[in-house]
């Protein structure tokens, strides 16, 4: 009797084991199998099997070959963590942009119209191109082009918001574009 009692843990401890492996192989040989499991869970697994970015992020837009087909000098790219006040900042970067006037206030409907945020994949096969031609040729409901939302020209510069870092962002690059960065982190506690 005692050896059909100390069995039973015996095969739970040999399914768990079997479950983790079985979990650590789709996370290193094809983590984007997580992608079809219900949120949160699948970017729970995605990130403990040792992933970086969820596959919904994209660092494209941030190579070295790319990044000055792209921007201009004097671009701030509001690089925040997750869940960490991106929103605040890009709120409080408009403000410094404007200097405070709420005769902008119709240029500033939303803060993903006018702080585009070139790291998030738009669609499950979109690709940084496609995204680029988008942000310059979309006309909104309103028949607003949303390219004025976000280069409009009386900004004196434009905002992007990126939850990467170094070394995804290429901070320096020499004869690049002089483009500024905003860093922001927060304890969660």
């Amino acid at each position: 009797m005692i050896t059909k009692t100390s069995s039973i843990p015996k095969k739970i401890g040999t399914a768990v084991v079997g479950f983790a492996i079985l979990i650590g192989s789709i996370g290193k040989f094809a983590p984007h199998l997580f992608m079809n499991l219900p949120f949160p869970l699948s970017i729970i697994l995605w990130a403990s099997t040792g992933n970086s970015m969820p596959p919904y992020f994209m660092d494209d837009a941030w190579k070295e070959d790319e990044i000055d087909s792209w921007m201009k000098d004097g671009d701030l790219v509001v690089a925040t963590g997750a869940k960490s006040g991106t929103t605040w900042m890009l709120y409080c970067t408009h403000q410094i942009r404007t200097k405070g006037t709420d005769l902008d206030d119709e240029l500033y409907p939303d803060v993903s119209l006018t702080t585009p945020w070139p790291d998030l994949r738009q669609s499950r096969k979109a690709n940084w191109i496609q995204q680029k031609e988008r942000l310059n040729t979309t006309i909104l409901p309103d028949g607003r082009a949303l390219r004025d939302l976000w280069d409009h020209p009386s900004y004196p510069f434009r905002i992007f918001k990126s939850h990467y870092a170094p070394p995804e962002l290429p901070v320096r690059k020499k004869g690049g574009k002089k483009i500024k960065y905003m860093a922001m982190a927060r304890n969660g506690i």
